[in-house]
């Protein structure tokens, strides 16, 4: 059985610009070592490559692995600092 990696409870803004180069807003809702997961508007597709930016400018790409209702799940296409994305949670591990 695959364990769920852990979770981080994050929610903040951060921008998403999708592979025709518009930028949304977006709230990171948590994140682990291989993905996250945001609040969405419209328009993203499945399989859509991406490029997360959040504070301080840093930007990860991304690919979108879900969609539902105004949520998605995207993983990380490049190795990312887990442990900073650690120290900026705010409300610890999801469950």
């Amino acid at each position: 059985m695959n364990e769920r990696a852990p979770r981080v409870d994050l929610r903040r803004s951060g921008v998403l610009i999708d592979s025709d180069g518009i930028e949304s807003e977006v709230t990171i809702l948590d994140v682990s070592r291989g993905g996250l997961r945001l609040v969405v508007s419209e328009g993203l597709r499945i399989g859509e490559l991406a490029t997360l930016r959040v504070e301080h400018g840093e930007a990860f790409p991304v690919e979108i692995r879900w969609l539902l209702g105004n949520e998605a799940g995207a993983v990380f296409l490049t190795p990312v600092d887990f442990a900073e994305w650690v120290r900026q949670g705010q409300g610890g591990p999801v469950p």
